[in-house]
């Protein structure tokens, strides 16, 4: 009987001994993991790649939060992330779930130079597809614009929405807004004027709103030139 409790103690003593020797040794797991190639992917998918993508995006929306850690988005390493999105986009090219946590998410970090990764990754999600993905060009424009105070990016992605069909008239309008923000009056007026001359649905309101609008800035525009005119002819002073 005494040789078991012994044998209890000896071994209890050695665990607390392993214990205090290794309870500060962590390992050393990355926040965000590498990205796997798209052969390696294809492989262990066993060919149910819609199974894969949701296991894959899972682990990617908890990265950072595992194992008792608490990640802060500022220190995830975005050009990671980036890839990891375009990556699952290639498993389901279809699914809004990846778009979403990007705009959602990852758009939050407080580094904000980081949000250019989301936004690039959203106008290459939606670019070629702009009728079925418009909503994440219109989260791109608006991360770019608000978040990275970046108007001529802003509108360069936001561009294709105008001549966009089948899509709500505000994201169409999306440019125009952009261009009155950057003082480019008559290029707002221009979207607007194409919107109404391709479009033959248009709600009262909606008609009401482009026509408020146009006229708007029409009279901006007017009192721009009219200032530029008065400008122009104010005298130069002799120089003595």
């Amino acid at each position: 009987m005494r040789v078991p409790i012994l044998l209890a103690i000896i071994f209890l003593g050695l665990q607390t001994a392993f214990w205090y020797q290794t309870y500060l040794i962590l390992p050393k797991m990355e926040i965000v993991p590498n990205v796997p190639g798209e052969e390696t992917v294809e492989a262990i998918s066993l060919g149910d790649k819609e199974f894969f993508f949701r296991y894959l995006g899972l682990q990617l929306q908890n990265a950072g939060d595992t194992y008792g850690r608490f990640t802060a988005l500022y220190k995830y390493d975005f050009n990671k992330l980036y890839h990891w999105f375009r990556l699952l986009d290639k498993l389901n090219p279809t699914s809004n779930y990846i778009p979403s946590m990007a705009t959602y998410y990852f758009a939050q970090t407080q580094n904000k130079p980081d949000v250019r990764y989301v936004v690039d990754y959203l106008a290459e999600h939606a670019s070629a597809r702009p009728e079925e993905k418009w909503w994440w060009l219109v989260q791109a424009a608006y991360l770019a614009n608000h978040k990275l105070e970046n108007k001529e990016l802003a509108l360069r992605i936001a561009q294709p929405l105008a001549d966009t069909q089948g899509i709500p008239l505000w994201a169409r309008q999306t440019p125009a807004f952009l261009y009155e923000q950057k003082g480019e009056f008559d290029a707002a007026l221009d979207i607007i004027d194409n919107i109404l001359a391709d479009t033959d649905d248009i709600k009262q309101g909606e008609l009401n709103f482009m026509r408020y609008f146009v006229e708007e800035r029409l009279d901006r525009l007017e009192k721009v030139k009219h200032h530029r005119e008065r400008l122009e002819k104010r005298p130069v002073p002799l120089e003595e």
